[in-house]
């Protein structure tokens, strides 16, 4: 999927979101995440690594976008380059159970690709909704279109599950943890599994600390690439 195909998607996520949500009551948060490290002398070090959510509901829809992206270099070399751009919409048709549309964009030719979009379908089932706790499940499928740094490319259709877990130690203070597997139903024995760990300590009522764990397993990925990639990030949080 080239970049017009995609901010059109995400606008037409937006559209029908929106279309949902005239007349009702409506609530936008908006978070964004800065991490930055500089180390010199034996060894020269930077990582920078920056994030953006706003997450818009009436109730009922629930619009997400998101985008990430995070930059490493040592002793001049650059050393990672990863950039992740995508919406999604929710819509609740009975209680606790709905359905999903979404689309995501990624470029990282360090793990062997330079473009991988992600276009997803599914139902959503929140199994738990309490004041501290919360928890929903994911099913459905998504076509992978895939443009790797060798000059092949691929479009696999797979299956996904997910699951999303969030507990409130406070107002302010949470862990969340979000794991996803994507098992290729093209191509046997195929498979991407991800999870993200994130814990978020208050520093005032709109400023926090995070950290945030991210592990990417592909089982096929492109030749001479490693299947795990894995980041560990710590930074400041910034909510309304």
């Amino acid at each position: 999927m080239n970049k017009t195909r995609l901010v059109g998607a995400i606008c037409l996520i937006a559209i029908a979101a929106t279309a949902g949500a005239q007349d009702a009551k409506s609530t936008t948060a908006v978070t964004g995440d800065i991490g930055y490290v500089s180390a010199s002398g034996n060894t020269r070090l930077t990582t920078l690594s920056v994030g953006e959510k706003i997450a818009h509901t009436d109730g009922r829809w629930v619009l997400t976008q998101f985008a990430a992206y995070v930059l490493g270099q040592a002793n001049g070399k650059q050393t990672a380059n990863q950039f992740r751009l995508g919406a999604r919409a929710d819509y609740d048709f009975v209680h606790r159970l709905g359905a999903f549309a979404g689309v995501a964009n990624e470029r990282n030719t360090f793990a062997g690709f330079k473009s991988r979009t992600d276009e997803i379908v599914g139902l959503r089932w929140q199994a738990i909704v309490a004041p501290a706790d919360a928890m929903s499940l994911d099913a459905g499928g998504v076509l992978t279109q895939q443009s790797n740094v060798d000059g092949t490319s691929q479009s696999d259709p797979s299956a996904r599950v997910a699951a999303s877990y969030k507990h409130l130690f406070s107002k302010a203070a949470y862990f969340q943890q979000s794991v996803e597997f994507v098992p290729n139903l093209k191509t046997g024995g195929a498979y991407r599994m991800n999870s993200e760990s994130a814990l978020v300590a208050p520093v005032s009522a709109h400023v926090g600390v995070k950290m945030n764990f991210t592990v990417r397993y592909d089982s096929r990925p492109p030749a001479t690439f490693r299947s795990t990639d894995k980041v560990l990030t710590m930074g400041v949080q910034i909510a309304y």
